[in-house]
């Protein structure tokens, strides 16, 4: 299940912080601006929500089908490719199993310069535009190559997709020409999703398929937690809008007349509680 889309309550929580203290594009000083507001201008905002925060009536989400047997068989977060692409690529990704060009780092980490990771990535784009018959041109290419090496939201370092070391977590030192193909179809398959995810229409993308919504009405689902649930340990009713706790990874949500089943208070959580030791006292 994945957000599609959220209408929100016409009215805000949080109002949007004065203008003149939005428009400074320092970051920096944002933060510094609340600090600066009086007591009248920062009546009925929040610190945290500058723009303002507004509550949601109701989400719709998009529900995946699994008919490829994963959680994405839609292709929400990348663009799906076809049995065809998938054959091409794999073909591609042989050459490199015979003739090592791109995976020419036998360690778990690059040990090599910024510059050559670019000069990689952006043959890695130009090959699977070619083989993919994908028209990419070289400013794309350079793109891409210098959004890979340079911005980097893991954390990791550069230059990682073309390390080549098999069997990473037991530390084998196999080396085979049908390994490398193996690990270097993985990583074209990977280049190509990105730069068709890129190409896709907006109008194409599963948030669409309303087919697969499934709507989640905020106050209908607080009114019958409120009315009909109750805490399967002490019985006591939820408050109203109270979140509460479920072992349960397959339960439904509150339900009309009848008690959702497995779900409780957090403070009447045993396992939440610390365990009380026994002492026995020897005669």
């Amino acid at each position: 299940m994945t957000v599609a889309h959220e209408i929100k309550y016409p009215w805000y929580r949080y109002r949007p912080w004065p203008k003149r203290f939005r428009s400074d594009p320092n970051s920096w000083a944002k933060k510094q601006a609340w600090k600066k507001m009086t007591d009248a201008q920062r009546s009925k905002c929040d610190s945290f929500w500058m723009e303002g925060y507004r509550d949601t009536f109701i989400t719709i989400w998009h529900v995946d089908p699994e008919r490829d047997g994963s959680d994405d068989s839609c292709g929400y977060s990348y663009i799906k490719l076809t049995k065809k692409q998938r054959e091409v690529l794999h073909n591609a990704a042989w050459c490199e199993g015979q003739y090592p060009h791109f995976l020419c780092c036998a360690k778990k980490e690059w040990d090599g310069n910024h510059v050559e990771v670019e000069s990689l990535y952006r043959g890695l784009v130009l090959l699977v535009g070619r083989v993919l018959r994908l028209k990419v041109t070289y400013e794309e290419a350079a793109r891409y190559a210098t959004e890979a090496t340079h911005v980097r939201e893991s954390g990791s370092k550069y230059g990682g997709a073309f390390c080549f070391l098999p069997g990473y977590h037991t530390n084998s030192q196999k080396d085979s020409a049908d390994d490398r193909q193996h690990h270097f179809e993985g990583i074209l398959c990977n280049v190509a999703r990105s730069i068709l995810t890129e190409r896709r229409p907006w109008w194409k993308h599963p948030k669409w398929h309303f087919w697969h919504w499934q709507f989640q009405c905020h106050p209908l689902q607080q009114f019958k937690r409120w009315a009909f649930s109750r805490c399967c340990k002490c019985g006591k009713r939820f408050g109203w809008g109270y979140s509460p706790v479920t072992n349960n990874w397959n339960s439904q949500g509150p339900r009309w007349f009848r008690s959702e089943p497995d779900t409780f208070h957090s403070e009447c959580n045993d396992t939440m509680k610390p365990k009380q030791c026994e002492v026995s006292q020897s005669n």
